[in-house]
């Protein structure tokens, strides 16, 4: 099995490497996401220009100020309008000449045609040539890491309030507000997604989002909720019980539950993605349940809810220290109910490290 060691490049050395890798002179981000991977800087709108000499992110007038006091790594921090006709393409150009910048990448995976067109009919003297960045944010920095892990701790406290607080009689409304409450008295930026709540029938529903339905005895609650900290996201699934739910769903529950364990025990570098999710799904398919299981087993995760890569049959990528993945396998049987257990695990240089902490065994209340 292949080898893998840690190496750990800063950012501006991971671009760097993208300048030679694709013979350009420079990378100009549009994507809110890659703009603040590298400036860690949010912004809904702006530039990021990267060269061998100089990093500059242009802000619209919202932003300069905070900009200015808050982004790193970046050489200058401009605001994008001036007084002349020209604008903002005006100030890039001077910026793209001035770095003697003949081929320019942009971000084949986020822009928009629309926007390209805007690009090459204002900078008509630079090559423009697409770059897909997909795997530019998979291996995580100490830094990422850390805000990840709070993330997740938040996200446990989170549960953990929910186990405290459920009973018969709720709606899954109200499950969602603790969720929710429970994120800002823990310091969470916001939710990095509708937060999940599918009780009884209900759980048959992989992105059953909660609704008015009252949760009642002897049902089991699919609850996938997460938290933005610092800008990154935490993912987890549990599935809890009330009173005695019947043998079948008992038995889905500790279908998926060994499933689950399967699958993460497996990570280690050099273990592929496509291995982890034929792990989940062999066992599942083994114990007559391999049709209702119906997604993929995984995903990356980080600034965005879904990174690369996939936990997938069709993403076969060998596993290094750094990334973060979710394992989710799920069984969902219509009209009868579901279960998935979801984690977030980091990948470490001899196997792995278990993000979220909430209990995954079976709770019954």
């Amino acid at each position: 099995m292949k080898e893998y060691v840690k190496v750990k490049l800063n950012k501006q050395t991971q671009l760097e490497q993208y300048l030679q890798k694709h013979e350009v002179d420079g990378i100009l981000f549009h994507s809110t996401v890659n703009r603040f991977w590298f400036s860690e800087f949010e912004s809904s709108e702006g530039y990021l220009l990267f060269t061998k000499n100089e990093s500059i992110l242009y802000l619209d007038g919202r932003y300069i100020t905070a900009g200015k006091k808050q982004a790193k790594n970046v050489t200058h921090v401009l605001e994008m309008t001036t007084n002349n006709s020209g604008g903002f393409f005006d100030i890039l150009k001077d910026d793209l000449n001035r770095n003697k910048v003949k081929v320019l990448a942009f971000e084949s995976d986020y822009l928009t045609y629309l926007t390209y067109q805007n690009l090459a009919a204002n900078l008509s003297n630079v090559n423009l040539k697409p770059v897909d960045f997909t795997e530019l944010r998979v291996i995580k920095t100490n830094g990422e890491i850390s805000a990840f892990k709070q993330a997740c701790a938040i996200g446990d406290i989170a549960i953990n309030n929910v186990i405290k607080t459920i009973k018969p009689g709720m709606t899954e409304r109200q499950v969602e507000q603790i969720i929710i409450n429970s994120f800002i008295e823990a310091g969470a930026d916001k939710p990095s997604f509708d937060t999940i709540v599918a009780s009884g029938w209900r759980g048959a529903l992989p992105h059953g989002r909660a609704t008015d339905k009252i949760i009642e005895n002897n049902e089991l609650i699919t609850i996938d909720f997460g938290c933005i900290y610092k800008g990154y996201c935490s993912d987890t699934t549990r599935t809890i019980g009330l009173g005695k739910p019947s043998d079948k769903m008992l038995e889905i529950f500790n279908v998926v539950y060994n499933a689950q364990k399967l699958g993460i025990e497996a990570i280690k570098p050099g273990v592929t993605t496509a291995t982890i999710d034929k792990i989940c799904r062999d066992y599942i398919t083994s114990k007559g349940y391999g049709q209702y299981f119906t997604h993929s087993t995984g995903h990356g995760v980080g600034i965005e809810i879904h990174e690369f890569p996939r936990v997938s049959p069709f993403c076969n990528v060998p596993l290094a220290p750094g990334m973060i993945i979710t394992v989710e396998p799920g069984i969902y049987i219509p009209d009868v109910g579901g279960v998935r257990i979801e984690d977030d695990i980091l990948v470490t240089d001899n196997g792995y490290e278990l993000l979220t902490e909430a209990k995954r065994d079976l709770i019954l209340i």
